[in-house]
């Protein structure tokens, strides 16, 4: 793994806030606040784009055609210590379909850490646990065969609409998933505020991860219910046409002037070629 070195830092964090062996690699110490009982989850937002802001090559339905910026051990191990710090990661059922296999741990993205994620966990009062898997589908159609659902010590909730719960009750979901509806907004979808006020009450999260995808991003950008970003900026230039309209970060909404959000920058990392950003989202 390429060396993580830190470029800028507004306020750096003690580096005994993570286990030496993080600390040593991630190049500092990570902070982040705890949601307050009674509010919304504290949300991180966790990307990888291209230059031209290209997150994935393969478009839905396509058969996979490699990562944007190639595989990077670093910016896994970045992926582990947010996990690591969450008690929950959130995605779309889309990233279920299209990274098929994955499970959405610390350990699984970056196998080396393991026990520093493990340690660091410990050190969070969240000792043998893992981060509740999320996954946020308004039609309730999910590939239910995916180990997400089948890994044991893994919590998976399906948070859906009543449409999609609906549809659920004649799937083969295994007993231990929990399937919850919650309201809805205009156009059908699974409310945002609503979804983390209900991970928030009846899960105690109180940390976040949302790795996407642009749908699910753009509804939670929509909500103002985005409190960091981590955005790794990989050294390639992926371009798209009309025919290959491949997908930017933020899809499905269009901000204006006035309601674009602002962010404000945090940190800058450098590992080889890849530069680890990270933002504060302005409200």
């Amino acid at each position: 793994m390429e060396p993580i070195q830190t470029l800028y830092e507004r306020a750096p964090a003690l580096p005994d806030s993570l286990p030496p062996a993080l600390a040593a690699a991630y190049d500092g110490g990570f902070v982040v606040p705890d949601g307050q009982p009674g509010e919304r989850p504290y949300v991180l937002v966790n990307f990888i784009e291209s230059l031209d802001g290209v997150i994935a090559y393969t478009q839905p339905g396509e058969p996979y055609q490699g990562t944007v910026g190639g595989k990077s051990d670093s910016d896994h191990m970045v992926m582990g210590i947010l996990r690591a710090r969450s008690d929950a990661v959130i995605f779309g059922s889309g990233s279920l379909r299209e990274d098929k296999g994955h499970i959405h741990t610390p350990a699984f993205v970056s196998p080396p850490q393991t026990e520093a994620y493990a340690a660091y966990r410990a050190m969070l009062g969240k000792g043998g646990t893992q981060p509740i898997s999320v996954v946020m589908s308004g039609s309730g159609v999910i590939p239910l065969d995916e180990p997400t659902f089948h890994t044991p010590g893994l919590k998976a909730v399906i948070v859906t609409t009543a449409v999609g719960e609906s549809r659920l009750r004649g799937e083969p979901v295994p007993a231990d998933v929990d399937v919850r509806a919650v309201a809805v907004t205009p156009g059908g979808e699974v409310d945002v505020l609503a979804a983390l006020h209900l991970l928030a009450n009846d899960y105690g999260v109180r940390v976040a991860v949302n790795e996407g995808g642009p749908l699910v991003l753009a509804s939670f950008l929509a909500a103002g219910a985005v409190d960091e970003l981590f955005l790794t900026l990989a050294p390639q230039l992926i371009g798209r046409t009309a025919a290959i309209p491949r997908r930017s970060l933020v899809e499905g909404v269009a901000f204006s002037p006035q309601t674009a959000p602002n962010a404000q920058p945090l940190s800058v990392k450098r590992a080889g070629d890849h530069l680890f950003l990270r933002y504060a989202i302005q409200k």
